[in-house]
């Protein structure tokens, strides 16, 4: 056995991924007394969850899987600079995936899934402010609440429906006239006829966040392992004897077998965390199970908001974060930076990854700010500094947080879509709940991971 392996034999909880839902899982289960080992395909930190918008959002209760979302989806592909596009495929799972997401687009399921997505966002948000008090981490944490833009009679139509929900849940929310948000925000002018304000909503840096995570678990033990994939596991029954072929008993995975390089390598643990976003379907395979995720790309440039700063191609003097709502475009100020993203493009990861960013997600993006922002200029904007990333969603819009059957001391923590950032806090302290058997924070039963099982496949 290698020296890595030896390294990282006796561990007793491994965390595969390396994004906030991981680290802020080996959070948790260091400070309930656990030895851990984090493992990564790429630079901890650096995927999905380093270039979001940073919003941590209890105004976000309406799950992906919402009304419209399939009529909108199908308007928007005729348009390449769509902020929503799904990108054809004939690959049966993204097939599958789509179904069962069609499925679950309506007025029925929204109802029954708000309560339970506003509830974990606002523990989310109480976990935020207890780690910016913490001493050991350093990140800057803004409540300064929420914006969203409309330029049409129709959507700011929808918008005051969702305010009037959020307050019957007991969430602050209300709308603005265009006077009442230049009151807000006076320093920055805004083409919209009205707005919807959500002041108990908060944004950080992430990559601030992350760095200072990983700094503090470094220190205290926490082990990592980057750029290694996990290509297999080692798993037995109960008992100690083979798996059955049909898998129908109770399972225990012993270790997993990764590749770093030309390095070989193997983890034991007593406990595996399933954490890994967009790449969480595909390692789940390995095991057998059956995880709907699919990747949603999103894209982002961050840029100079310093007034002093020549080189800068536009600067705006706003404190609240906001969302250009009808073109799907978040803007959030960060210090002397200021961060456009957005766009979600659906498809096969695979062939996702192999595509990069498509320059009309680009243009899609720079025209709709231009739209909403007078002063915008993005001539001068550098189309290169582009970032992109991978959000795993699931079909129902909901996060995938529970022990997934048929093994005993697997975890899996995935599936946030857009929420990733916010829900990060509370999915890393319900995986250290679940696996130290304390009373969980919320009712698990919306994100139980086995709630896919019983789906029909497609004729």
């Amino acid at each position: 056995m290698n020296p890595e392996s030896n390294r990282n034999k006796n561990k007793e909880v491994a965390v595969i991924g390396g994004g906030i839902i991981g680290l802020c899982s080996a959070y948790y289960l260091h400070k309930a007394g656990k030895s851990v080992v984090v493992i990564d395909k790429g630079e901890i930190g650096k995927a999905c969850s380093f270039g979001n918008a940073g919003y941590i959002t209890p105004s976000h209760f309406v799950p992906l899987a919402a009304p419209g979302m399939i009529q909108k989806g199908l308007k928007w592909m005729l348009n390449p600079q769509s902020p929503f596009f799904v990108r054809p495929s004939l690959n049966l799972d993204f097939l599958h995936w789509l179904w069962s997401f069609s499925k679950r687009c309506t007025q029925q399921h929204t109802v029954n899934t708000q309560e339970a997505i506003l509830d974990i966002n606002l523990k989310s948000l109480a976990l935020y402010e207890e780690l910016h008090a913490e001493d050991a981490l350093e990140f800057q944490f803004y409540q300064k609440g929420l914006l969203m833009l409309y330029k049409t009679e129709k959507g700011l139509k929808e918008e005051a429906k969702t305010v009037k929900q959020a307050n019957r849940l007991g969430l602050n929310a209300k709308l603005l006239s265009p006077n009442e948000l230049k009151r807000l925000e006076p320093n920055i002018d805004f083409d919209v006829i009205g707005a919807a304000h959500y002041p108990e909503d908060a944004h950080i840096a992430p990559y601030e966040l992350l760095s200072s995570l990983r700094i503090y678990l470094e220190t205290v033990g926490v082990e990592f392992i980057e750029q290694a994939e996990v290509t297999n596991f080692n798993t037995g029954s109960l008992q100690g004897d083979d798996i059955p072929a049909n898998r129908s008993g109770p399972i225990k995975i012993v270790s997993a077998h990764y590749s770093k390089g030309a390095e070989k390598g193997l983890i034991s643990a007593d406990e595996f965390i399933l954490a890994n976003g967009a790449w969480s379907g595909e390692t789940g395979k390995r095991l057998g199970l059956k995880l709907p995720v699919q990747a949603g790309k999103g894209i982002s440039i961050t840029i100079s908001n310093d007034p002093n700063n020549k080189c800068s191609p536009t600067t705006f003097d706003c404190k609240t974060p906001f969302i250009l709502s009808e073109a799907k475009v978040a803007v959030t100020p960060f210090n002397n930076e200021i961060r456009f993203g957005g766009t979600m493009e659906l498809g096969v990861l695979a062939d996702q990854e192999r595509r990069g960013i498509s320059p009309n997600r680009i243009k899609g993006l720079l025209k709709s700010a231009g739209r909403y922002l007078p002063a915008f200029r993005a001539d001068n904007i550098d189309q290169s500094q582009f970032w992109s990333g991978f959000r795993p969603c699931s079909p129902d819009g909901l996060p995938i947080i529970g022990r997934c059957q048929p093994y005993t001391n697997l975890t899996v923590s995935t599936g946030h879509a857009m929420m990733g950032l916010s829900l990060g806090p509370i999915s890393g302290k319900l995986v250290s709940e679940i696996i130290t058997g304390s009373t969980v924070s919320v009712n698990l039963g919306p994100f139980d991971p086995n709630r896919f099982h019983s789906e029909e496949k497609i004729a």
